[in-house]
């Protein structure tokens, strides 16, 4: 990837930063987000909610401190290259591309989890696929370097394939949808966008992470540069403040409706993102907490990249993991109790 050889640069400003003395206000806080690739300038998750209610802006009340963001087309390889060449300060983005760009040296730290997105397999309708079994011999679209591909790969394994049972193909969101309905390709896994597809009768549903549990679901964090959060230490927990107020309040089932008309701004269609979420708790959706269940979710990730060959050096997750940030915010708020920490299995603790 292109953004390697930015790494080393990136690294030593960050060292400059963490020798200088923390303070004063940045002139802007750029936030980086993943997109569906419809033109659209928005996102999903807590990120999008936290711009379209105004929390980290509340955040920011009082001081010079200007906020942008942007949502990317190319998703979380897009992301690796912005952060890589100082455009973002802030990243929303998939586990797989986090883990490859630490992996080769980018200068993150991991502030909170963003929570999980429900993960959909779908083929053509003419076709007898009913499973991941059934995806041998054919032609399989997913998007490259992100989670989703990350989600494929775990599934194929499970169910006894490899990538040389399948002829993989790497398209965007939007070249996926055309690609399926051309019948250039037979089967997609993606996002629940792709449930367009399915209420126009062009594709079917064959699997869905929301039927195994979180465990299988896609999931990733909202990152800092280094740099960033030694410079500015005050702004990172304020925009962590920001971000966990916006998970309380999507958290409350009153304010469901209006969270599923912000995200379609991101250009997924209200239907899709109303399926994906059904009969799910969205406090437990977007639980914001680095706890036992979230870093376990990243040490098998980590673990399976590299068996995959997909990084080739593992990744010290203490110092990556930088949880003080949201568990003040969560004191700040009072919100300790709100969120429950979770076993390696995402069963809640007691006490």
């Amino acid at each position: 990837m292109r953004f390697i050889r930015y790494a080393a640069a990136v690294v030593v400003s960050g060292l400059v930063a963490a020798g200088a003395q923390a303070q004063g206000w940045p002139e802007q806080v750029r936030f980086g987000g993943f997109g569906q690739g419809f033109g659209k300038p928005y996102g999903l998750a807590v990120l999008a909610i936290a711009q379209g209610k105004g929390f980290i802006a509340d955040e920011f009340q009082g001081t010079p401190v200007k906020l942008s963001f942007e949502y990317f087309t190319g998703t979380g390889p897009a992301i690796n290259e912005a952060i890589a060449n100082r455009r973002l300060d802030f990243a929303q983005y998939g586990s797989l591309p986090n883990i490859v760009g630490r992996a080769n040296g980018l200068p993150t730290r991991i502030v909170t989890s963003y929570g999980y997105t429900t993960i959909f397999g779908v083929a053509r309708p003419d076709l007898p696929v009913k499973s991941f079994k059934d995806l041998k011999g054919r032609r399989v679209a997913v998007a490259k370097g992100t989670v989703l591909h990350w989600a494929f790969l775990k599934a194929l394994e499970g169910n006894g394939l490899t990538l040389k049972d399948v002829t993989l193909l790497d398209l965007a969101t939007a070249d996926q949808l055309a690609a399926l309905t051309a019948g250039s390709v037979d089967a997609v896994i993606g996002s629940s966008v792709l449930l367009s597809l399915r209420d126009k009768g062009l594709a079917k549903v064959f699997y869905s992470s929301h039927d195994i549990g979180p465990k299988a679901a896609g999931f990733g964090a909202i990152t800092v540069t280094e740099s960033f959060e030694q410079r500015y230490p005050e702004a990172t927990q304020r925009v962590v403040r920001g971000l966990v107020r916006a998970a309380e309040w999507l958290g409350h089932e009153e304010n469901r409706e209006e969270a599923l008309r912000i995200w379609t701004r991101s250009g997924v269609p209200y239907p899709a993102l109303r399926d994906e979420y059904a009969g799910v708790a969205l406090k437990d959706v977007f639980n914001p907490r680095i706890d036992t269940f979230f870093v376990s979710q990243y040490r098998d990730a980590v673990a399976f990249s590299q068996e995959q060959k997909l990084i080739r050096s593992g990744i010290d997750l203490q110092q990556w993991f930088l949880p003080r940030y949201v568990d003040q915010a969560l004191d700040q708020l009072g919100l300790q109790g709100n969120w429950p920490r979770r076993d390696a299995n995402g069963k809640p603790l007691e006490g």
